[in-house]
C-alpha cells in the first residue's frame, strides 16, 4: 500500500473509531440489547442517549456506518497479505452489520414506540 492509500484507510477507519471512543453510541445500544433484565443500564452515559438528541445520534451513526463502508471498499481495493486481508474484511463486515443494525433501530424508533 502506498502512503496515500494508508492515509485514506486511516481516515475512513477514524470515521468509525473516534465517535465510538468519544460517545460509545454503538456500544451502548449493543450493551442494552445484551442485558437480560427489565432495568437496562447504559454502558457509558452521554448526551447522545437522551431521547431529545435522536437526530444527532442518527448523524453520528451515519458517519460511523459511512466510515465502515469506505474502509471495506478500500481494503477490498488494495492488495496485501491474503490472510491479513481476510481477517480485516471479516472484522469490518461484523462491525458494519452491527452498526447498520443500530442505525436501523435508531432510525425506526426515532419518533418513540407507539402504534
Amino acid at each position: 500500500m502506498t502512503k496515500v492509500q494508508k492515509i485514506w484507510l486511516g481516515l475512513s477507519a477514524a470515521m468509525f473509531v473516534i465517535p465510538e471512543v468519544m460517545w460509545s453510541s454503538v456500544g451502548n445500544v449493543v450493551y442494552s440489547f445484551l442485558q437480560n433484565s427489565n432495568n437496562v443500564q447504559i454502558l457509558r452515559p452521554n448526551f447522545l442517549m437522551n431521547p431529545d438528541n435522536m437526530s444527532l445520534l442518527l448523524l453520528v451513526l451515519a458517519i460511523q456506518f459511512l466510515g465502515i463502508i469506505s474502509s471495506l471498499i478500500l481494503v477490498l481495493k488494495y492488495k496485501f497479505n491474503i490472510i491479513l486481508k481476510s481477517l480485516v474484511i471479516s472484522v469490518i463486515i461484523v462491525l458494519g452489520v452491527i452498526t447498520g443494525f443500530v442505525f436501523y433501530i435508531g432510525f425506526s424508533l426515532r419518533h418513540g414506540i407507539g402504534f
